[in-house]
């Protein structure tokens, strides 16, 4: 009896460990959608000889979704997609034989990111991870007086950060981030080269879904907040 009560005793306990395991494990399978704020803090200008005019724009703020997806393939690596797209605000000054005119708009501002990581548990709790991608850039500012200053590139990318799981329901991660088309000069349309940093957190509301948020500080800074749902890794 004593050895029955034993045992039902040592299975309890390994199922209660096996519960915290899965209520607490770093996940790399889910899929996120958030509303983000964008910050391109840019000014350019464009002279044309022929119209004898220069249009002047300066770039603010803006908002727009991001979805992000990540899946933990075999071992330690994983695979991630990052898409956003945001509405930028645009002041432009036009400057010609007629006078000064001022006008404003928005432009569309698209970063798509793809790639693969790999990952190193550290503790129970802990992650750190570094992880490759192929960046690409848009902007699309349109025109105010036949002047264009599009720009877009394409580039690889490169990240290492730390994600750490704190009790049962909060993670919070930081990042350092390397993107080859992460700035741009609107003075010539050519993309550049940028390291951003980012921090950010994810709350379980329910299992397998999450509230989340990030920011990252660079030449476009961004912050989002939205909701994680976690996918299946078994």
């Amino acid at each position: 009896m004593r050895n029955s009560s034993a045992k039902i005793v040592v299975v309890l306990l390994l199922m209660a460990y096996s519960s915290a395991t899965l209520a607490q494990d770093i996940r790399y399978s889910w899929f996120e959608i958030s509303y983000v704020q964008q910050d391109i803090g840019k000014e350019g200008s464009i002279t044309d000889e022929f119209l004898g005019q220069t249009v002047a724009i300066s770039s603010t703020d803006g908002n727009g979704t991001k979805f992000r997806g990540s899946v933990g393939t075999w071992h330690n690596l994983f695979v991630f997609v990052d898409f956003s797209s945001t509405d930028i605000n645009v002041d432009a000054v036009v400057s010609n034989s007629l006078g000064v005119s001022a006008s404003e708009d928005e432009f569309d501002f698209t970063a798509i990111r793809g790639g693969v990581g790999v990952k190193w548990s550290v503790t129970y709790k802990t992650d750190i991870y570094a992880a490759v991608s192929y960046d690409s850039t848009d902007l699309d500012y349109g025109s105010f007086a036949g002047e264009n200053f599009d720009a877009g590139d394409k580039d690889v990318g490169a990240q290492v950060g730390v994600r750490s799981i704190f009790g049962d329901k909060l993670e919070l991660r930081a990042n350092v981030r390397y993107s080859g088309v992460g700035d741009v000069d609107l003075n010539t349309g050519v993309m550049d080269a940028d390291t951003l940093f980012g921090v950010g957190f994810g709350y379980e509301l329910i299992r397998g879904l999450s509230i989340t948020g990030d920011y990252e500080s660079g030449e476009f800074s961004s912050w989002n907040i939205g909701f994680r749902l976690d996918l299946d890794e078994d």
